[in-house]
């Protein structure tokens, strides 16, 4: 029996024991004095530095070194320079450390830690050299990742929503009784509406203005559109509306302005697109 519990006993501290955290950068298959290591902030990263030699560690771009305290300031010369931090060892003395703290360009910061062990002899490729080490980061990795995906997801929804909006456009009686007055270099080729939507045709050399339209107060506010082409659709219907270029300003009159036109309750020109502003969805999610 009471081998048994020794043996349980040897067990359990085995298991209980914390596993080492110490990471050894992997060296390029082209020459291994060229090393590569994972960014883990718990985890220490070993560094063998070779007398007479240099070591040039690498952290993320956006990176700047802020703070760094080194273990064996006699044995190990340290220069810092931007998101570089140069290491060279003057004497083979024991094992030390050096702790490095970055500010990122968001504001957050990193902590690396970095176990040091000089060496002499000789720095051949195949050798236990390092000449250079530059961190990896797989959790930024990923993240460009899904944030690259999420917004060719939301440009190819937009991309949706504009062909449907187009396509609805396409239909329906035309109202091409609009006037203008003011700047002539602003006036489109021409206004037309279908009672859900205006569209303002432009050349293909005119630069397109902003477009305004007059509230029942007087007062102006720019209005949801898309761009198809030479073609621009706005997703109202107005008495007036403002064209803007710098100093330039050109008014647009709806003669035969209706003002029920087609509702479909979605916020947009069509009943098969629904216009949702962020602020909403935010909320929604809350």
């Amino acid at each position: 029996m009471k081998h048994h519990c020794a043996i349980a006993l040897i067990v359990t501290a085995i298991w209980s024991s914390p596993a080492l955290a110490l990471e050894t950068p992997r060296g390029a298959p082209q020459d291994n004095r060229i090393r590569f290591v994972d960014y883990q902030p718990y985890n220490v990263t070993k560094v063998v530095g070779s007398l007479r030699s240099s070591v040039q560690i690498e952290f993320a771009g956006d990176e700047e070194i802020a703070h760094v305290a080194l273990g064996n300031t006699v044995a190990w010369e340290v220069a810092p320079a931007g998101n570089i931090l140069f290491l060279k060892p003057r004497e083979n003395q024991p094992m030390t450390n050096i702790s490095v703290v970055t500010t990122r360009r968001d504001g957050s910061t990193r902590s690396y830690q970095i176990e040091l062990t000089a060496r002499d002899g000789p720095v051949a490729a195949g050798q236990d050299t390092y000449f250079y080490i530059k961190y990896r980061y797989p959790g930024d990795e990923a993240e460009r990742r899904r944030a690259q995906a999420a917004a060719q997801t939301q440009a190819a929804q937009a991309s949706a929503a504009d062909k449907v909006l187009a396509l609805h456009e396409q239909y329906g009686p035309r109202n091409w009784r609009y006037s203008a007055q003011g700047t002539a270099p602003l006036e489109p080729q021409a206004v037309y509406d279908n009672g859900k939507i205006t569209t303002f045709a432009f050349r293909g050399n005119q630069e397109m203005p902003a477009i305004y339209m007059e509230n029942s107060d007087g007062t102006e506010s720019l209005v949801p559109k898309s761009v198809d082409g030479d073609l621009v659709l706005v997703h109202a219907i107005g008495r007036k509306f403002i064209l803007q270029r710098g100093g330039d300003v050109l008014c647009v009159f709806n003669e035969a302005y209706d003002p029920v036109g087609v509702n479909p309750d979605t916020n947009t020109t069509s009943p098969s697109v629904e216009r949702v502003l962020k602020a909403q969805t935010a909320n929604a999610q809350q």
